[in-house]
């Protein structure tokens, strides 16, 4: 779901508006069609937009902004193969179309080919290396790859060109959390909230956060961070984790009943019942695992 939503919004970046044809430079026979057929993706009716961006490449075949947002309605309808051609074609038509080099590496990543995705990002550092998106898309794939160190110096530039981006901050702070650099990773996940505009999508950030705060035994933190996430989450398996990681909270702080009334509500959750429900007898039970 979070790689189909930065999907929408990188392609949709730069056309969420209709351009008419004479402003343009395209041909009035195919700015109708491409302008018809933005109207059709806002409205999500991907199948007849493919359509309209096939009518303006027929009328004016050098048109890469038709056959970039001919690849986003492509990939909204899981045709795949038929994005990438038309993210290429983008390409070979406008080598410095960024927004297509990007989009493209995006499908290449969910596709799990990372060393594609990398090649594409780096492509467009050949003539942008300040492109935020290049240097996020980069250090994600490094983060996936558990190349951590590498994964830091991407995510840092990222950063570095967008002092906003909150996935870049993110992604950052669970680096981080992975190399044990839990002040750094406090700081990166502190940015993500104050970059998030939307209050619901902090959630996770917060979720995080009091993870590390946890690790970083600095457990009122933890607290604190880990109420947030659950006043704001509408994630099921998210909700039964932060439940878990106050019952962690209590068990250190010494306060067990507390503890296990956390463990009980993170339970509910198939994900988490088992290791939940384990914690609970250790508590319960505390002689029977003294040794």
């Amino acid at each position: 779901m979070k790689k189909t939503l930065l999907f929408i919004i990188v392609v949709l970046g730069i056309f969420v508006n209709t351009v008419p044809a004479q402003e343009s430079g395209m041909k009035s026979e195919a700015g109708q069609p491409y302008n018809e057929g933005l109207n059709l993706v806002k409205t999500k009716n991907y199948k007849e937009a493919v359509v309209k961006f096939q009518a303006a490449i027929t009328a004016q075949e050098n048109f890469p902004k038709a056959y970039y947002m001919l690849g986003y309605s492509q990939k909204r309808l899981d045709h795949l193969a038929e994005a990438e051609a038309a993210f290429r074609k983008a390409i070979a038509l406008d080598s410095k179309f960024e927004k297509a080099y990007i989009a493209l590496g995006l499908l290449q990543e969910e596709a799990d080919k990372k060393q594609d995705a990398i090649n594409t990002y780096t492509a467009v550092l050949g003539f942008n290396e300040k492109s935020a998106d290049a240097n996020y898309g980069i250090g994600k794939v490094h983060f996936d790859q558990k190349n951590y160190s590498a994964a830091v110096n991407f995510l840092k530039k990222a950063i570095e060109n967008e002092a906003d981006n909150v996935a870049a901050y993110n992604v950052l702070g669970m680096t981080y959390k992975e190399l044990h650099q839990l002040d750094e990773a406090i700081d990166a996940f502190n940015n993500a909230i104050k970059s998030e505009k939307k209050t619901i999508e902090r959630s996770i950030y917060y979720y995080r956060l009091g993870q590390v705060y946890l690790d970083a035994k600095r457990f009122d933190d933890a607290d604190k961070a880990l109420q947030e996430a659950l006043k704001t989450t509408r994630s099921g398996t998210v909700k039964a984790g932060t439940n878990f990681y106050l019952g962690e909270v209590y068990k250190h702080k010494g306060q067990s009943q507390k503890a296990i009334q956390y463990y009980n509500e993170a339970a509910q959750n198939s994900a988490w019942r088992s290791a939940a429900q384990y914690e609970i007898e250790l508590l319960k039970n505390p002689e029977k695992y003294s040794n």
